[in-house]
């Protein structure tokens, strides 16, 4: 058994499609061509079916579908649902469709979690996430705008930290962010300091892509393994961050 992690999925299928034979015209909403990310989905699910075993899980943090509304996401969840493992998923900039966590559990196939501002156990490590969001200092950050929101996921983040640390004392944690920790323009953060904070082992992160990714940090940072795992940085292929 392993976690694995992958993100940035950015499905956006218009209909229940199976894992073969989907019609890039009639079944999306939202092809990723333009990206250069041509029927990306099949590669997706060409590498998750080379690489991931039923018994192990996939972490999936943030921009999974570009579904405006839950009951349009349902579609992109079930089509994760029929590739092997269990599936742990955190929000991202993205995910429009998230307006509660109970609304977005309920929804979920088997086999699939969601979690925000809390935690879950996975092969005997704590699992919390948040969204995250742009850091004090990086190039996109605007004070007037983006100070509150940050300060709000940093403490979600703490909230998720808090309650794992109380329920589940001495398990080693996995942190999923969407966002960045850290970048090469914000070298520090709230959520960094967490981390090191509560010993932290290793954060999944992803939504930097193209030329953004010259940003990203990755490797030990003060005691923290630090992996970008968006979809386009790592071949579409599901990257094994956690093995004992």
């Amino acid at each position: 058994m392993a976690i694995f992690a992958l993100s940035d999925l950015h499905l956006s299928f218009n209909k229940p499609v199976s894992l073969y034979g989907i019609n890039p015209e009639q079944d999306i909403d939202k092809p990723m061509d333009v990206f250069g990310w041509k029927q990306h989905y099949n590669l997706i699910r060409d590498h998750w079916l080379e690489t991931v075993e039923p018994d192990d899980t996939v972490l999936i943090p943030g921009d999974i579908s570009w579904a405006m509304k839950l009951e349009v996401a349902r579609y992109d969840f079930d089509w994760i649902s029929q590739l092997p493992g269990r599936k742990i998923m955190s929000p991202g900039n993205h995910c429009y469709y998230v307006q509660s966590r109970r609304k977005v559990r309920a929804a979920l196939p088997p086999g699939m979690e969601w979690i925000d501002a809390d935690y879950t156990i996975a092969e005997g490590k704590v699992i919390a996430a948040t969204r995250g969001w742009t850091l004090p200092g990086d190039r996109f950050y605007d004070e007037e705008n983006d100070r509150r929101i940050y300060e709000r996921q940093v403490g979600r983040l703490q909230l998720a930290l808090d309650m794992a640390e109380r329920e589940q004392p001495g398990k080693e944690k996995i942190v999923m962010l969407h966002y960045p920790p850290v970048t090469s323009m914000a070298k520090e953060s709230g959520f960094m300091e967490l981390m090191k904070k509560f010993a932290v082992k290793l954060c999944v992160y992803g939504h930097l892509h193209g030329k953004a990714r010259e940003d990203a940090i990755e490797g030990n940072v003060d005691g923290v393994e630090l992996r970008l795992v968006a979809c386009d940085a790592i071949n579409f292929c599901p990257v094994k961050v956690w093995k004992d």
